[in-house]
């Protein structure tokens, strides 16, 4: 299970703290609600990169195990998206930039993210909806996608992450699994 968290710092500051940050401590178990005293342990750590400009930044990432249910939980920066290299604001900074036509070398990068976020297009509009904003949709899939990516960076890029995981229950950028469908 991935929970994401908010440091409040950037991929630097959390870099340099290390494993000294400040990991959020837990009343229950997030996955079957037992009490965490003498349930659930930190279970270590792993390593990942983060991408933030031209820096590849190794950062730990912390672990719990609940010895009541089993399940493993790993506390993600919210800088971060599970499966992604590049920081969260690196790719809402390239979808915008791509769509603007700004010119960019990493445009090969810029189009695969844009086109994961076309994919979610109308997961980000569902949870636009459900946070009550009620404009509806043009036909102009380009103008609809600037709005989206000017209403995530007007909220806060690490807000609007937080704010929707699980919403729908999936994530942003984030694939939907529907096992009855495979």
């Amino acid at each position: 299970m991935i929970i994401p968290h908010n440091f409040k710092m950037n991929i630097y500051e959390y870099a340099a703290k290390g494993k000294e940050n400040d990991f959020p401590v837990f009343d229950h178990c997030p996955s079957c609600g037992c009490l965490a005293s003498g349930n659930l342990h930190r279970h270590g750590y792993y390593w990942r990169y983060g991408i933030e400009g031209e820096d590849h930044i190794r950062i730990p990432i912390c672990r719990y195990k609940c010895l009541s249910c089993g399940i493993t939980i790993s506390i993600l920066p919210d800088f971060l998206i599970p499966y992604f290299q590049y920081t969260l604001h690196m790719i809402i900074e390239g979808i915008r930039r791509l769509l603007n036509k700004e010119k960019r070398q990493d445009r090969q990068l810029q189009v695969q993210h844009a086109n994961r976020f076309y994919e979610k297009f109308h997961w980000v509009h569902s949870f636009f909806v459900d946070e009550g904003y009620r404009a509806g949709l043009s036909g102009d899939m380009k103008k609809e996608a600037l709005k989206y990516i000017t209403r995530i960076v007007d909220m806060g890029v690490s807000t609007f992450f937080r704010r929707s995981w699980g919403h729908l229950s999936t994530y942003f950028m984030g694939k939907l699994f529907l096992p009855y469908l495979s």
